[in-house]
């Protein structure tokens, strides 16, 4: 699928709904699990706040801020505007195009700022129509370029990894460790990378990285979640420092082996909760029944934004089917009594033929000589 063929499966929903145009809002907050609008309609990522205006003529308009964005902005949409005023930008445009109020709709509006929302109102002169639901289904299948772009992620998480075992050592803060891995991911063409790291010999779950400074014995896990050109991937990890234990060796090994299992099961057809519930199936088994759900786990994965989050959450109750071009991650990330928490995860890729993780070389435990 092609980023048109993508706006034309939206358009065709808006002409069953008697929609003329569509405005799609994104402000500058960019959240690993917000919807997208103005990304899912024409692959750009804002910096400010912007609007995708698309036709049911198939006419994409883009309008974002601030002015400075005007080249880059282009390059993407033809004929894109960039403005320090969005909203009287917004006016004019909708003031030439003469379109009843009732016949616009709007997705993304509530995540805009609640003065903005009020000038959109405004604008239309009413209560606008709100179609989020239709973009996030619609979209929620990934392009090739974003198929494209999350094969280049998930490269920058694998060598950030890597990197990461270079350099970890006992005496390095937490918070050090997480700014140099920002850094070498940004160095190897990542926007941003949305990181979670603890360490310690027996974690009740992950956090943001604080000041703690690492010890021998320590278990040091995380994800690492690099956003190329608007396309995130997420892999999951644990390092030991120093040699494992025997304890933390089996059932890391448990976790990978549930892994896999809930990853044979994400083929085209089958609903979301059946990965999930090949993951718990072998937790289960061994006698970790009540570790599977919460307060010590809610899912065992998730959709990659920043555009949609569907196929969304990889949980029991997820009934979503399945389709060639869905991706998310795959992450049994537990808390077992023996060992604390531990995370391993890939990224996902459901094609025709079943699933195909993006990474190289799929989580194991790794030990770090100290």
């Amino acid at each position: 699928m092609n980023i048109q063929q993508r706006r034309d499966k939206v358009i065709d929903a808006m002409k069953e709904q008697g929609v003329e145009l569509l405005l799609g809002f994104h402000d500058n907050g960019h959240f690993i699990e917000k919807p997208h609008p103005v990304m899912l309609l024409s692959h750009f990522k804002s910096v400010g706040d912007s609007v995708a205006m698309l036709g049911a003529d198939g006419g994409l308009h883009l309008i974002t801020s601030p002015a400075w964005e005007a080249e880059r902005a282009a390059e993407r949409v033809p004929g894109a505007v960039a403005t320090d005023d969005l909203i009287g930008e917004l006016g004019r445009t909708l003031q030439k195009r003469k379109i009843p109020g009732n016949r616009i709709a709007v997705a993304g509006l509530a995540g805009m700022p609640a003065a903005f929302e009020t000038a959109v109102r405004k604008l239309i002169d009413g209560e606008p129509k709100g179609v989020d639901a239709i973009v996030l289904r619609e979209t929620r299948r990934k392009t090739e370029e974003e198929i494209g772009r999350a094969r280049r992620a998930a490269d920058i998480a694998e060598k950030t990894q890597e990197y990461m075992l270079s350099i970890v050592k006992p005496g390095m803060r937490e918070d050090d460790l997480a700014a140099e891995l920002r850094w070498y991911s940004k160095s190897l063409g990542a926007e941003d990378n949305f990181y979670m790291m603890t360490s310690g010999p027996h974690s009740m779950a992950v956090q943001t990285p604080c000041g703690r400074v690492l010890e021998k014995g320590d278990l040091v896990i995380g994800e690492l979640t690099p956003s190329y050109e608007g396309q995130m991937a997420q892999i999951c990890r644990t390092v030991s420092l120093g040699p494992a234990s025997e304890a933390v060796k089996v059932k890391y090994a448990l976790l990978v082996h549930a892994m896999k299992k809930g990853i044979a099961q994400a083929r085209p057809g089958n609903r979301m909760s059946q990965v999930c519930n090949a993951i718990n199936a072998e937790l289960e088994a061994e006698g970790y029944g009540q570790y599977c759900h919460p307060p010590h786990i809610k899912r065992r994965g998730h959709g990659l934004g920043f555009g949609s989050g569907l196929p969304g959450d990889v949980a029991p109750d997820n009934d979503i089917v399945l389709e060639e071009d869905m991706f998310f991650v795959i992450h049994p990330n537990q808390y077992l009594p023996e060992t604390g928490y531990m995370m391993c995860g890939e990224p996902t890729l459901i094609t025709a033929n079943g699933a195909e993780t993006l990474t190289r070389d799929m989580a194991r435990l790794y030990e770090v000589a100290v």
